[in-house]
């Protein structure tokens, strides 16, 4: 999915966060998640956490979960990942 809408972005000349809404999920292998656009965290719990983004919400649930990095718009998310929901 990412490489069409980067893809489109090239095409387009428009800038890839434009026409992603703002922010980027990626699940590396279901141990990481990398998130750019990070707003502010809503509930961290070593089973789930919610992150708010720029446009929306990601919650990840999972075991072990814990956050790794974190710096001013971008979040990285370690343990084992079940299932992402973002909204």
């Amino acid at each position: 999915m990412f490489g069409f809408l980067e893809e489109v972005s090239n095409l387009s000349g428009l800038p890839f966060d434009i026409i992603n809404k703002g922010f980027r999920v990626i699940n590396l292998s279901n141990r990481a998640v990398y998130i750019e656009g990070f707003v502010a965290l809503v509930e961290v719990e070593k089973t789930e956490i919610t992150i708010k983004l720029k446009k929306g919400i990601v919650k990840i649930l999972g075991e072990e979960l814990k956050i790794k990095n974190m710096n001013l718009n971008t979040i990285l998310v370690v343990g084992k990942v079940y299932n992402m929901v973002i909204d």
